[in-house]
Order: C-alpha cells, then structure tokens, then sequence
C-alpha cells in the first residue's frame, strides 16, 4: 500500500482549493491527497466498517471548522500569530470544506459494528453551501437509490467517510455483482467479500 492517490485526512482535511474564491464565483474544486488500496484484502483490513447499504434520499450539507489557534500561546510554532501587533494585517480565511452528508440504509453488515435495517450517516466533500457548490476534483459522488459496497472509517461524534472516493465505494449490480469506480483498478469478487467479511 505504497502507492498514494487523493487523500482526505482522517484527523484534518487536507484541502486544496484549485479555483479563486472570489465573491463572484460559484464553484470551488477541492483536491485531496488520499491512501491508495491495492487488493480487497488491503480495503477490508483498513476500514472500520464494511457494508452493503442505500442511499435514501435524505441528504444535508455540513461544514468542518479547523481548531482555532490558541491567542495566548507565544510560540510561534504552535501559534502562527505569535508576536503579531493586533493591527496587522490578517491573512485571508481559506475556503470552508463543505461535506454533503448522506443517509445509507445498512442492508449487510460485511465488517463492524452496525446492524441490518439501520441508517448510517456517511459523508463525503463537497456540496451547496449559500449558493456556491465545492467539489472534489475527479470525484464520483454517492447516488440516491443506488446500493453499494462501502468501505468506512468511523469518528466517535462525526459521519462515517469513505477510505477513499473512488476506492471505498462499489455499486452492488441487479446480478449481485461489485462495479468499480472508473479510477479503481481493484476487483472486488464475491469470493473476496465472503472470504474477508467478519461474521459478529
């Protein structure tokens, strides 16, 4: 799992905005740096929580704020406006990071602690906030309606996410069969599914 691809941080979003965010502007392209899986086996091992679920059609845009820095902190290392004079000039904020948020009915529980008949929150970047629209770069958002083997890491207080946007998610076919994203070059096979699911 040497290989990197566009990845979101799990402890902080590393976002880089690609286009100017000037008032009259109506998009803003994030991109991400994420882990890259070489095999289902590499997929299962590394997320928290595997199921087979669908999108419902409830959806709901959120933001991720950054800890602000400590005032009273004068090291500059921890502090980057240690020893600024109050009437400096302050740098411009960056972009928010918008998530769209997503409920997920569970309909098979592969790995983790979820249960079948339950809805999950999963969320991804991006999204319409006060009229302007964040997306990730080369991303394929989740579909309403659509079922799909999800590969998640989950947070004590916050959406569970994809371990990575176009490696993390399969759509389950009508012939039961997994479909993977255009930039994923891992095959996920029935025989990988049921030889890697963790019966609770």
């Amino acid at each position: 799992m040497k290989a990197r691809m566009r990845r979101l941080g799990v402890a902080a979003l590393a976002v880089l905005l690609l286009s100017a965010c000037a008032a009259e502007e109506k998009n803003v392209i994030y991109a991400a740096d994420y882990p890259a899986y070489d095999s289902a086996d590499a997929l299962f091992t590394g997320a928290k929580l595997v199921i087979e679920g669908r999108l419902t059609g409830t959806k709901r845009v959120m933001t991720e704020v950054e800890p602000a820095d400590d005032a009273t902190e004068t090291d500059p290392r921890l502090n980057p406006n240690a020893g600024v004079t109050p009437d400096a000039e302050a740098p411009p904020a960056g972009p928010p990071t918008v998530m769209t948020v997503s409920s997920v009915e569970v309909l098979k529980v592969r790995k983790g602690p979820a249960r079948v008949g339950q809805v999950i929150q999963v969320k991804e970047l991006g999204g319409t906030l006060d009229g302007v629209t964040y997306e990730e770069a080369d991303a394929t958002p989740l579909k309403t309606g659509v079922t799909y083997m999800l590969f998640l890491e989950t947070y004590p207080d916050s959406p569970a996410s994809l371990l990575n946007p176009e490696q993390a998610k399969y759509v389950v076919t009508s012939a039961g069969t997994y479909s993977a994203m255009p930039d994923n070059p891992v095959r996920l096979e029935d025989a990988d599914v049921q030889r890697l699911s963790i019966k609770e």
